[in-house]
């Protein structure tokens, strides 16, 4: 009796699915470490943004007058108009695809083994 040996399983690294659970995590976990340097850069482009648009409309209205139709919102890290809420979706569905898949792939084991050659009548 000759023992067939074991097929060789590739490597966890050629799986895209690793990749995919690999940078999604690490950029999950960059963003929460970087929030409040993020939150500090949005809030500067933001308020940049702004001042940009209160300088053309004091130049439609006219440089005696300044537009105070609607009070002035200014941006603070705490308080920006553009969230990271939709980037924690995304990366959080693109962890649980990924891990899933890679389980599923990799890791599950097989219920009922393909039949060999030797079993078919």
């Amino acid at each position: 009796m000759s023992a067939t040996p074991a097929p060789q399983q590739e490597p966890i690294t050629d799986s895209p699915w690793f990749w995919l659970y690999l940078f999604a995590t690490t950029a999950l976990i960059l963003l929460v470490v970087f929030r409040s340097k993020l939150d500090i850069r949005q809030a500067e482009i933001e308020r940049q943004h702004q001042a940009r648009e209160l300088a053309s409309q004091t130049l439609e209205v006219g440089q005696d007058a300044a537009p105070s139709d609607s009070p002035l919102t200014v941006s603070t890290p705490e308080n920006t108009l553009i969230g990271w809420s939709y980037i924690y979706v995304v990366l959080g569905l693109l962890v649980s695809v990924g891990w899933v898949r890679l389980w599923y792939v990799r890791f599950r084991k097989p219920d009922d083994p393909p039949p060999s050659a030797d079993q078919q009548p």
